[in-house]
């Protein structure tokens, strides 16, 4: 570990900007979002947005806040926190991510992903997580164990009863897949690795309630909460990172050489 600092109280999602120098972080339950300083951990500023913040996503100079409880995107001035623009959604919207034209969408817990431009949602996954694949927006159905690509009819079902939580691409045509358990914090869940062409899964690792997986390089990281630790698999083995620590986000800072981990006891 290089440096840690508090940061809120409830912390569920962090990203870092392009140049490396600045984190993001969404802190649920008060409904605020800090931009702290990198490496130095030191919090620029702080603005409260209320509806339990989720999903954050930078795009096109803008930081986009998902309300988990508030049905509402909010646009913020990533430099400032200033807020510059709110766009109404579905109930429960979730991760947020850049569309295959350009646009940005959300995903929603209610069966639907919305486009913040106010275009007609896209029937999906009744679901938290988003990710664009080979040009494709896929979702996850939470209740079902099963992954949706969005406007589309077709479902695949997880190659074990597990509940898909986040999902990220991965190298070449995968889609990353993070599933927890029936009993979150104790139950083995699972990480895996979707071939979106062959059909075909990879299972990664079998930790306790994985909440995010992402890949930075050649290395696949994993928030494995239950566990309290970091998973890094790499060249078919798995090592792990952050011992002690109840990991529920993560995001690479390839520009620093960091890896900056969001910790959570009791999400």
């Amino acid at each position: 570990m290089r440096a840690s600092a508090p940061v809120g109280s409830d912390v569920v999602a962090v990203i870092v900007s392009d140049d490396g120098k600045t984190a993001y972080l969404a802190d649920s339950a008060p409904g605020d979002v800090y931009s702290v300083s990198l490496p130095e951990l030191k919090v620029a500023w702080k603005h409260h947005v209320g509806g339990a913040p989720f999903g954050l996503l930078l795009h096109g100079g803008r930081l986009f806040v998902s309300l988990f409880s508030g049905a509402l995107v909010v646009e913020l001035d990533p430099t400032t926190g200033a807020q510059l623009a709110t766009h109404t959604v579905h109930d429960g919207p979730a991760v947020l991510a850049v569309g295959p034209d350009g646009r940005v969408i959300v995903a929603g817990t209610r069966g639907q992903v919305d486009y913040l431009d106010g275009t007609a949602s896209m029937p999906a996954g009744n679901g938290f997580g988003i990710a664009v694949v080979n040009g494709k927006v896929w979702t996850a159905d939470y209740e079902r164990a099963e992954l949706v690509p969005a406007g589309d009819d077709h479902r695949i079902g997880l190659p074990l009863p597990l509940f898909p939580f986040w999902l990220a691409p991965g190298a070449g045509n995968t889609l990353l897949v993070a599933a927890e358990g029936g009993t979150e914090d104790t139950d083995p869940g699972g990480v895996f690795s979707f071939d979106t062409v062959a059909g075909s899964f990879t299972t990664l690792a079998t930790p306790k309630d994985p909440d995010q997986v992402l890949q930075s390089g050649s290395t696949i990281f994993v928030a494995a909460h239950g566990d309290r630790d970091v998973l890094a698999i790499a060249g078919g083995k798995t090592a792990a990172w952050a011992p002690s620590a109840p990991a529920v986000a993560l995001a690479p800072d390839p520009a620093l050489g960091y890896l900056v981990v969001a910790v959570n006891a009791h999400e």
